[in-house]
């Protein structure tokens, strides 16, 4: 995979308050788009970091390594471009086809059956921007998934998960927790204890990253510089 000029930095943005799981995973995918992007200066960057930084290249892109608008990182992300009008700031990764693809793969290898009920386990986020983005990734979910799809909310506006997983089980059947967060870590921890019968592994679970994920973080640089399509 090919970008299209020299002097160009990734800023690969997630929030500095990351616990050291999701510090690894990160970590992991910013080694592996560095494999995919070797003309690009693709950095690990702690978006309270970014406002600080100093650098000279002609194109510099932030990407938030996030799933949603509305986040704490795209609110830093702002402040950031506000101080520096050559910054680009990115889409963040999702929603996209290629997550909801992921989410239903981890569904089928965790043992997911049509019948169960499924709840889109999220982290939030701040406001209705967050919940419209977890919305839509819900959407495509379900129609990679072939049935209903529910939202359930770590923290942040929407149902609570362990009230929409509560809400499932008094249907009788099975309820399924699809993990709808980036990485391994707290996120991810608070999912696996919400009183469902089977939650899915996050969209990285630690080892080698999805080829997807990693084509993901470079689609979304290119469309901050005008190349490609547009984000769903």
């Amino acid at each position: 995979m090919s970008i299209r000029q020299t002097g160009e930095v990734l800023y690969a943005c997630s929030s500095g308050s990351a616990d050291p799981a999701q510090r690894a995973a990160l970590g992991h995918l910013v080694t592996a788009v560095r494999r995919d992007a070797p003309s690009v200066d693709v950095r690990d960057t702690p978006v309270e970091m970014l406002a600080s930084t100093e650098d000279s290249a002609p194109v510099r892109v932030a990407v938030p390594l996030t799933l949603t608008e509305g986040t704490d990182v795209a609110a830093a992300l702002a402040v950031a471009r506000r101080g520096d009008p050559g910054l680009s700031v990115a889409a963040p990764l999702g929603p996209d086809w290629s997550l909801a693809e992921i989410c239903v793969q981890r569904l089928i290898e965790a043992g997911g059956r049509k019948e169960d009920t499924i709840v889109l386990g999220v982290a939030g986020g701040q406001g209705a921007e967050s919940l419209q983005g977890y919305q839509r990734a819900a959407r495509l979910v379900s129609a990679v998934w072939g049935g209903p799809v529910h939202i359930g909310v770590v923290a942040g506006p929407g149902t609570a998960l362990t009230d929409a997983v509560d809400l499932a089980h008094k249907d009788g059947g099975r309820v399924v927790v699809a993990s709808y967060v980036l990485t391994p870590g707290r996120y991810a921890d608070l999912l696996r204890h919400c009183g469902a019968d089977l939650v899915t592994a996050p969209l990285l679970d630690g080892g080698t990253p999805d080829p997807r994920i990693v084509a993901l973080v470079v689609t979304r640089f290119h469309q901050a510089l005008g190349v490609g399509a547009p984000s769903l």
